[in-house]
């Protein structure tokens, strides 16, 4: 099996280095230069293309999303993110070799809005209802471990897909929550809750958190996977 680069040095003897639409070319290894080429790409990355059949990634349209946790589930339904586009690539490492990258990035301002069912507690609160809902975030510091493969298109060119990711995600400033209509209106209750959750939003944010990262992640690394098929390896890194 060829290495990445056994394959770059067979596609560069058949193709000169083109300027890519969306990556700047950059040599191998040299994590500064693509850092700098992810941070322009990005908001075209999260944007809708209709021509190549990629959904927006900003604002994000997911159908459900659904935590099943111990102390506590819910349902997003129909829920909308918006702010990717607004973040910032801060840090990345890429072996090619390997077929790895690392990425961490900041990212201000995220809001998620929808219809919610929710029942069980936050921590030591006791929470139940179902409405409308808007989280806002702050900045979200977001690490991404990313496992890489090449794809040969139908142009028998080598592209770069991610194949599978982790990621740690950490709010560095305050979450507002609003849960419109908890305990059927009981305003005593429902403040006491929404209080609750505002105030401590940093531990509420981590119980809450991993479903909605998880679901999000998954469509904003598929549809950047589409980007990334009509960006053939030879035009987006420079052979030594």
């Amino acid at each position: 099996m060829f290495s990445i680069f056994e394959i770059l040095a067979l596609t560069t003897l058949c193709a000169s280095v083109a300027q890519s639409e969306l990556l700047a070319p950059c040599h191998i290894n040299d994590d500064v230069c693509f850092k700098e080429s992810a941070n322009k790409a990005l908001p075209q990355f999260m944007s809708e293309n209709k021509a190549l059949g990629i959904e927006s990634s900003d604002p994000l349209k997911l159908d459900l999303i659904e935590g099943d946790m111990p102390d506590i589930k819910f349902k997003f339904f129909s829920p909308i993110t918006t702010g990717y586009k607004q973040c910032h690539v801060k840090n990345m490492i890429m072996n090619l070799d390997a077929l790895t990258l690392h990425e961490e990035l900041d990212c201000p301002n995220l809001e998620t809005t929808g219809k919610y069912e929710i029942s069980g507690r936050l921590m030591n609160v006791p929470i139940e209802g179902n409405g409308d809902f808007k989280i806002s975030a702050g900045t979200y510091k977001i690490i991404l471990d990313f496992d890489l493969e090449t794809v040969v298109g139908g142009d028998n060119k080598a592209y770069i897909s991610m194949k599978s990711f982790k990621q740690k995600n950490e709010a560095t400033s305050p979450i507002s929550f609003d849960f419109k209509n908890l305990f059927n209106g009981k305003k005593d209750l429902a403040d006491n809750a929404l209080t609750f959750a505002n105030q401590n939003w940093k531990q509420v944010s981590e119980l809450l958190q991993d479903p909605i990262w998880n679901n999000n992640m998954k469509k904003i690394i598929s549809n950047a996977n589409k980007y990334l098929m009509t960006e053939p390896l030879d035009q987006i890194f420079i052979s030594p």
